[in-house]
């Protein structure tokens, strides 16, 4: 074995050098290698359903937590996200959530309690310029009946803003210029399109896509996918209105209303 091969793990991945020095759950390994092979893929999954062993799955999701992550890096990551949730943001706050994990670019605001899920590291992606409000959270993995877990990246688009105490699941996309509402639930696998604004309390159910420039009204459930330049409503969510892109009052109608009839009269 080559003597130099530690040391060039190190330089190339720090963060995956050290976590080996821990003991790694089974699921956990079974996770890394699932995402080693998706890298490879042209269109890579944003998220994977897989399902405990039998005697795992009749525990309780706390141990199954263990098992599936790296026990001792899972507890540090918790307390960094935690201590980072009670800043403001800062300097300090954005190096407290990237030593647990998450990918976050240039200006990026993250509100106090905040809460990141730190199992997995690397999963949870703020791209740049975009805005977290108060109490947001968001699961990388979550558990369902019968032992079956859901996991899967979150990544939140450029200029993108989500309002407070926000619910975001495994495997969701948030587009570029995004705007979503306060206490919006996103269910796992949601796709949402560039510049999509969703109304504060609406509940997306797993799986669908929000298209570009589409709008879901407050308060709505959405059970289907949303054609883009679409407006929905109601419960469950039906088609109110299309075509919304080119419906865009003019500037001088909007300063005056009456400037025309006033200068006829002068």
């Amino acid at each position: 074995m080559n003597q130099n091969y530690w040391l060039e793990r190190l330089l190339s991945d720090p963060r995956d050098f050290i976590d080996s020095f821990y003991k790694q759950g089974k699921y956990y390994q079974k996770i890394r290698n699932l995402d080693k092979n998706n890298k490879k893929r042209n269109k890579p999954r944003t998220y994977f359903v897989f399902t405990l062993d039998e005697e795992d799955a009749k525990r309780n999701a706390t141990f199954s937590t263990f098992e599936f992550g790296i026990k001792e890096h899972m507890i540090t990551r918790g307390y960094l996200n935690k201590l980072a949730s009670f800043l403001p943001m800062s300097m300090i706050k954005e190096r407290l959530h990237k030593l647990a994990g998450v990918v976050i670019e240039e200006n990026v605001f993250i509100a106090p309690d905040v809460i990141i899920d730190p199992v997995l590291r690397g999963w949870t992606r703020f791209h740049k310029g975009c805005s977290i409000g108060w109490g947001a959270k968001f699961f990388n993995h979550l558990f369902e009946d019968n032992g079956r877990i859901v996991i899967g990246y979150i990544e939140v688009g450029e200029e993108a803003s989500l309002g407070g105490f926000v619910a975001v699941s495994p495997g969701v996309t948030i587009g570029k210029k995004a705007n979503i509402g306060a206490e919006v639930k996103i269910a796992p696998g949601v796709t949402i399109g560039d510049h999509a604004k969703i109304g504060a309390g609406a509940f997306i159910m797993p799986f669908l896509t929000i298209g570009e420039e589409a709008e879901v009204a407050m308060g709505s459930v959405v059970i289907e996918s949303v054609p883009p330049r679409t407006k929905v409503q109601g419960n469950p969510a039906k088609v109110v209105d299309e075509n919304i892109r080119n419906r865009k009052p003019k500037l001088d109608l909007i300063i005056n209303p009456n400037m025309e009839k006033e200068n006829k009269m002068i």
